[in-house]
């Protein structure tokens, strides 16, 4: 489905929507693939990205998320967002235009930490002259 956000879960009705996982690199492949359509799968569904703007009420942090002109915005509630909690909203969704499958991956690798060596190696030069 051409210019749609797309979501992993259930939709009860047209005014709400339960997210029951996040897109990943196989979902993508899956939706890019031209015979598939988001709806014959049970759990994609999509949300036509053609209206003026598209908002999305987030219960858990009492926050919004719009979609409006090709960008995509996220309101803070009464309490501010993390930079964890706005990204964990932003990988929620995937964005379909055409064949073409756009998302965000949270990487599982943990940063390097840094520490300093108990017994650093003490490594000596010299220039060797020739006689």
């Amino acid at each position: 489905m051409p210019n749609s956000l797309i979501f992993i879960g259930e939709r009860p009705s047209n005014l709400e929507m339960h997210i029951k996982g996040k897109p990943e690199f196989y979902d993508a492949l899956l939706l890019s693939k031209k015979s598939h359509h988001p709806s014959s799968h049970l759990s994609y569904h999509s949300i036509p990205l053609h209206q003026s703007r598209v908002t999305i009420h987030i219960h858990e942090t009492n926050s919004q998320f719009n979609c409006h002109h090709h960008s995509l915005q996220l309101i803070e509630g009464e309490r501010p967002l993390s930079e964890e909690d706005a990204y964990d909203i932003f990988t929620n969704f995937a964005i379909m235009e055409d064949n073409k499958v756009a998302f965000l991956m949270h990487s599982r690798r943990k940063g390097i930490k840094l520490r300093e060596k108990v017994n650093p190696k003490n490594l000596l030069a010299h220039e060797k002259q020739e006689v």
